[in-house]
């Protein structure tokens, strides 16, 4: 498949995927409280060290099984997102325990934990199985995350607060829901 499109859907699916997502309210929390820099610093380095490992395992499927199987299972990944972002209820506060250290060490290690098997990092494990294509999609995934957790550290609570997180929601599951239908399409065409 063609990089710039990995790279392009990988952008997109993960800007919305991440935006009011809990990693980003991590962030957004300890930038309030510590340097904007380290937080957003910690924070990107834990996604990198996830979304490596998101690649890394979605190149492995993509070399182990033959594309049409790979395009089916990222469609119906992509619709079941979409489908639990529909219906999911939101809590209405996450609290989360500050581990020892650092504000680079502990936005590290929350975003490290917060994100393990989230739907940011299913993602890039499908989207790589899908185009075979890891560099193009682990650098569409951290320009998403870059965007959204420097927003979160930069812009701050202010700036979240006023954006409706239905709205959110709803555009990142349509979002997730148009890229399912169109793995599908692919796979029935392959």
């Amino acid at each position: 498949m063609v990089p710039v499109t990995a790279f392009f859907v990988a952008f997109l699916a993960t800007l919305l995927a991440e935006l009011g997502d809990k990693t980003q309210l991590v962030t957004l929390t300890l930038s309030c409280r510590y340097k904007p820099l380290r937080v957003l610093a910690g924070a990107l380095t834990a996604l990198a060290v996830i979304t490596g490992v998101a690649v890394i395992l979605g190149d492995y499927l993509a070399v182990l099984l033959p594309e049409k199987i790979t395009m089916l299972a990222g469609g119906f990944f992509f619709l079941g997102v979409s489908f639990f972002l529909l219906l999911k209820k939101e809590a209405a506060n996450s609290e989360f325990e500050e581990p020892k250290g650092g504000a680079f060490l502990q936005t590290f290690l929350l975003v490290f934990l917060a994100e393990l098997g989230d739907k940011t990092q299913l993602t890039a494990i499908a989207l790589t199985a899908a185009y075979g294509n890891p560099l193009a999609v682990f650098l569409g995934c951290m320009g998403g995350q870059f965007i959204n957790h420097s927003a979160a550290c930069f812009l701050g609570a202010r700036f979240f607060s006023r954006l409706p997180a239905g709205y959110l929601k709803t555009g990142s599951a349509l979002l997730f829901l148009l890229f399912g239908l169109i793995f599908l399409s692919s796979a029935f065409r392959i």
